[in-house]
């Protein structure tokens, strides 16, 4: 962990998290949790998480959110270079993409992209058109949490299988208050 910042008064620690294809995460530390003799923490991304969303060919359906953004790399370039045009960034990194940059300065309506009752509220930050796709680009105004081992000074973000086994035990930890403060 490092770089601890003043928010108020109180020190926030951040830390670097990297997934299994070694792209990084720059995360705040929001809890400490230590579960079967193993640290674990609950992050939260610095920048805002994003969400890539194709847009079928049918104009009445739902657009399908991307579930590995990171397999359209053209995309992406496209998406960046229209980020740029609203002095924000796009950040291919580890579990999900980001946004880096103030997104109060960003045009866009709320909309819901979970089609439920508990909607995630998200704002559509780029669009673009990619051999005949059209592609867009929601940044996230709900709180995104990702659970994390952390070592020495590291943070490796869990791979699904693991996160599910682990799952149960990091409820009851954060049920019953076990926790390491930041």
């Amino acid at each position: 962990m490092d770089r601890p910042r003043d928010e108020g008064s109180a020190a926030v620690a951040t830390v670097m998290a990297t997934d299994a294809a070694g792209r990084m995460l720059h995360c705040f530390v929001e809890q400490s949790l230590r579960i079967q003799d193993q640290d674990y923490g609950l992050l939260s991304p610095v920048d805002t998480p994003a969400h890539l969303c194709r847009w079928p060919a049918d104009p009445t359906a739902d657009p399908e959110l991307i579930a590995d953004p990171h397999r359209y790399p053209q995309v992406l370039d496209e998406l960046d270079t229209a980020l740029q045009e609203q002095e924000l960034c796009l950040v291919r990194s580890a579990g999900l993409l980001t946004v880096a940059g103030d997104l109060e300065d960003a045009h866009g309506e709320g909309d819901d992209l979970s089609g439920d009752d508990d909607p995630d509220t998200c704002v559509l930050l780029a669009s673009v058109c990619h051999g005949g796709t059209d592609f867009d680009l929601y940044g996230s105004l709900d709180p995104c949490f990702l659970l994390a081992r952390l070592g020495a000074g590291t943070a490796e973000l869990l791979a699904p299988d693991v996160l599910a086994q682990l799952q149960p035990l990091v409820e009851e930890a954060l049920a019953h208050g076990e926790e390491a403060c930041p």
